[in-house]
């Protein structure tokens, strides 16, 4: 398979970063850090506003 070759993708990108937002939630929990309201709206499969640069 090249780069330009098209992959066929099995879980949606959503999905994917959903369970990215999960497994930093419970991280941040256990080391007791703050986890902000947008990361946990991507965790629930909310749409997410981007924070504010």
């Amino acid at each position: 398979m090249t780069t330009t070759d098209a992959r066929n993708i099995r879980a949606p990108r959503p999905t994917v970063a959903a369970a990215a937002a999960r497994a930093y939630i419970t991280m941040a929990e256990r080391d007791h850090q703050p986890v902000p309201d947008w990361i946990r709206d991507a965790a629930a499969g909310r749409p997410t506003i981007p924070p504010p640069e």
